[in-house]
């Protein structure tokens, strides 16, 4: 069993690094466009992840995230989240561009059930991308099937853009629907945005550090990294999730880098931690350093 400890923030299964829609401001993209360097590895099946899943012990306030990328981009993922072990509570980010008649007829919803200050189920609405008409009707008809959803928009830099998505989310609360937006993370107009706890960490010169995790996140391949900066270059795994051999220990330790300064800006942001507390950040860096 793989038991996460009270420390440990965030479970990550990242299903797929695909996705059926194309934001030229994905935060996955934030290296110089590249998605996933390493996507000739052999990716999990639904049934490599249910026996994933199966080995993970969370405690109530931890539940196992499905992202991506798309998640439900995953072959099987209805049957994925059905037939994990119940005990096990789940939460999905998705921009919900699937077919949700088939996932309500398919999945419990109990699965995404659980005493917390959000939705379980997070949809991101993307302007120019999906259609806020089709998630406002997906959403509602969800939340009458039994499941607890909320939209969320950035807050763009785009003065046009900032005021639609402020638009958007006056119309939903006057509906009943969850609407928050995040703050945007990244370069706009030659202007990096986002509030960050250690300087010089994004898009910046390459500088040797050590850091170390609160996360365990997992890529479509089973592999363990101590960074979603190593994740999405596909960098550096310290671990596979279904071998033998892997404990939570390994989350624990300090990790050589010489990638300080490429760091994505979900590790080195300040944001909530999981009961919506401000302050966090998912990794801890120390001993930053020129590269000799």
């Amino acid at each position: 069993m793989i038991k996460l400890k009270q420390h440990h923030n965030y479970v990550a299964f990242f299903l797929s690094l695909g996705c059926n829609l194309s934001c030229s401001y994905c935060i996955n993209l934030h290296n110089n466009g590249s998605r996933y360097k390493q996507a000739k590895r052999k990716e999990l099946s639904y049934k490599d992840w249910i026996d994933a899943a199966n080995l993970l012990e969370l405690r109530d306030d931890l539940p196992l995230s499905l992202q991506g990328g798309e998640p439900t981009l995953l072959k099987g993922f209805n049957t994925f989240v059905k037939e994990v072990k119940p005990e096990i509570k789940m939460d999905l980010l998705t921009n919900m561009m699937f077919d949700i008649d088939k996932f309500i007829k398919e999945v419990p919803p109990e699965r995404f059930l659980r005493d917390a200050p959000y939705a379980s189920i997070r949809v991101s609405y993307h302007p120019g991308q999906n259609d806020i008409d089709d998630l406002i009707y997906k959403t509602q008809k969800m939340e009458d099937a039994g499941f607890r959803v909320g939209l969320f928009g950035i807050e763009l830099p785009d003065p046009t853009l900032n005021k639609h998505i402020f638009e958007v989310k006056e119309r939903c609360l006057n509906l009943g629907i969850d609407f928050r937006t995040k703050e945007f993370l990244g370069d706009f107009d030659g202007k990096l945005y986002g509030t960050f706890k250690y300087e010089n960490s994004i898009q910046s010169k390459l500088q040797y550090c050590q850091c170390k995790t609160s996360e365990l996140i997992v890529d479509p391949n089973g592999y363990v990294y101590k960074c979603h900066s190593d994740l999405y270059a596909g960098r550096d795994p310290y671990a596979n999730i279904l071998d033998d051999n892997f404990s939570t220990d390994m989350i624990d330790v300090y990790r050589d880098c010489n990638f300080y300064g490429d760091c994505n800006p979900c590790d080195v942001k300040v944001k909530t931690n999981r009961f919506q507390q401000s302050g966090h950040t998912s990794v801890d860096i120390i001993d930053i350093k020129d590269i000799l």
